[in-house]
């Protein structure tokens, strides 16, 4: 009985061990089919993946002697969004006011952008040393001027340009920037250089700060005269 307890005691495991079943080429195989598939699926996405996510917008870009202007306009359901047709009647000219490093057009782009939704804030242009952004047709009103909606005014007659000021954009180069696309509007909408504006001149708000502080207003109507120019004798509209 002690040799037969014996044996039946090593026989068992070994008969469990020949009926158990070898599943370690099927979890190979698993694990290689999950590896392929997120390989593929990492590849699918790059290929048709929502490219906003990770990069920016591309917008309709004018090149005005060599300066880009990229138009993105608000929502035409945002609050900052007047709507209905207008002669144009002015080009008036501010300056952002705000010197925070990088707060450029594309920032005032993305600022318009975000509080326009919900509230009265718009003006047509945006530009810095570099590029423009294009935020409302020209041939809207918007809330830039400060004088409400009073007929022919500022606000209901005029594209508001803003003039970047902030510490690492370059001013002088914002300037020549703002006196191309100035320009360009002027003739674009069969105006005379007496069209052009300042902020101050619907409100009283001493805006653009800085060109009227530094008694550079004249200087930049004579750098808008010279666009004015170009434009016109090469008829580009």
């Amino acid at each position: 009985m002690k040799i037969i307890a014996f044996h039946a005691s090593h026989a068992a495991p070994t008969s469990r061990r020949r009926r158990r079943r070898n599943f370690r080429p099927l979890i190979v195989l698993v694990v290689a089919f999950l590896i392929l598939f997120g390989i593929g699926f990492g590849v699918s996405r790059l290929l048709h993946h929502d490219r906003s996510e990770e990069e920016p917008e591309v917008y309709a870009v004018q090149e005005l002697r060599g300066f880009p202007v990229y138009e993105h306009f608000i929502d035409e359901d945002a609050v900052g969004r007047i709507h209905g047709k207008r002669k144009v009647l002015y080009v008036v000219i501010h300056e952002t006011d705000n010197f925070t490093v990088g707060a450029n057009a594309a920032r005032h782009d993305a600022f318009i952008h975000q509080n326009a939704m919900r509230e009265k804030l718009s003006w047509h242009y945006t530009v810095d040393d570099h590029e423009g952004y294009h935020h409302i047709p020209d041939n809207e009103s918007a809330y830039h001027a400060g004088d409400g909606m009073q007929p022919e005014g500022g606000n209901t007659s005029g594209i508001g340009i803003e003039l970047c000021v902030a510490e690492d954009n370059d001013y002088e180069k914002t300037l020549q920037n703002g006196a191309i696309l100035a320009g360009y509007l002027l003739y674009k909408h069969d105006l005379g250089m007496d069209a052009l504006k300042k902020h101050q001149d619907f409100s009283g708000k001493v805006c653009p700060a800085r060109l009227i502080t530094e008694n550079r207003w004249d200087e930049f109507c004579d750098m808008v005269q010279d666009n004015y120019t170009y434009f016109k004798e090469n008829d580009v509209k």
